[in-house]
């Protein structure tokens, strides 16, 4: 029996890659060991929230798509050009975008049939789509906390990794869900990391960022354990839509 295409994008904000050798998620680790990979993806520059968001979604360099300001409100113009969403869309997909950040609402383009913003309820918000959608789609889910608790106790330490595993519990049922079905692709990756309490810099360690994918619907094993981009994301996605 046919089951439907499921594509899901999980972007956890502000994942430090070494967290997950730190924290060794349960669920995130089934993903890891039932697909492929890396560890050694970085951000566009500037390492910031919706600058790498955006270079995600649009597959732009910021200075090509013309995107370098990590500021958005209510009334200002959303992003423009083809993105992941509009692939999605013309090759039948319903498509889902859950965010938890106020200022990514400029990727909620009219190519989203369906748009929450969820703040921090956005994993349970993500997990029901999942288990409730019975037809081809597109989720991209944004899970914010880790960013917050960075600046407040510092990247890597104790309690950061103790929201990460938090972050990896709630994801349980969707991961779950994802990984016993069919015609199913998922992605979960990060859009920049941070330092001590610091993130936005200059600094190597800002840029860092994992890429977990499994996926029965193409071979992605040249991104295991290699090179990644945040903005080479599109292309990836394309790979499966």
């Amino acid at each position: 029996m046919k089951q439907n295409k499921t594509i899901v994008v999980i972007s956890i904000d502000a994942l430090h890659p070494r967290t997950i050798e730190m924290a060794k998620p349960e669920n995130i680790m089934k993903v890891m060991n039932k697909g492929v990979s890396t560890l050694k993806g970085t951000s566009v520059a500037p390492p910031k929230t919706l600058i790498n968001h955006t270079a995600m979604v649009l597959g732009k360099m910021p200075e090509e798509s013309g995107y370098t300001v990590n500021a958005w409100r209510p009334g200002m113009p959303k992003a423009k050009g083809e993105s992941v969403f509009t692939l999605a869309k013309q090759a039948g997909l319903k498509t889902f975008y859950v965010y938890s950040k106020g200022l990514l609402e400029f990727l909620a383009t009219d190519d989203v049939d369906e748009a929450y913003f969820a703040g921090m309820d956005s994993i349970n918000v993500g997990s029901r789509i999942i288990a409730e959608t019975d037809e081809d789609y597109f989720l991209f889910l944004h899970i914010s906390g880790l960013e917050f608790v960075g600046m407040q106790y510092g990247w890597l330490s104790d309690e950061y990794v103790t929201m990460f595993k938090e972050i990896d519990a709630g994801l349980a049922d969707a991961i779950n869900t994802l990984t016993e079905k069919r015609d199913t692709t998922l992605i979960i990756t990060s859009d920049h990391s941070g330092h001590g309490m610091i993130h936005g810099s200059t600094h190597p360690e800002d840029f860092k960022m994992p890429l977990i994918i499994y996926s029965d619907m193409a071979d992605f094993s040249e991104y295991d354990n290699a090179q990644y981009k945040t903005v080479e994301l599109k292309k990836l996605v394309s790979k499966v839509i």
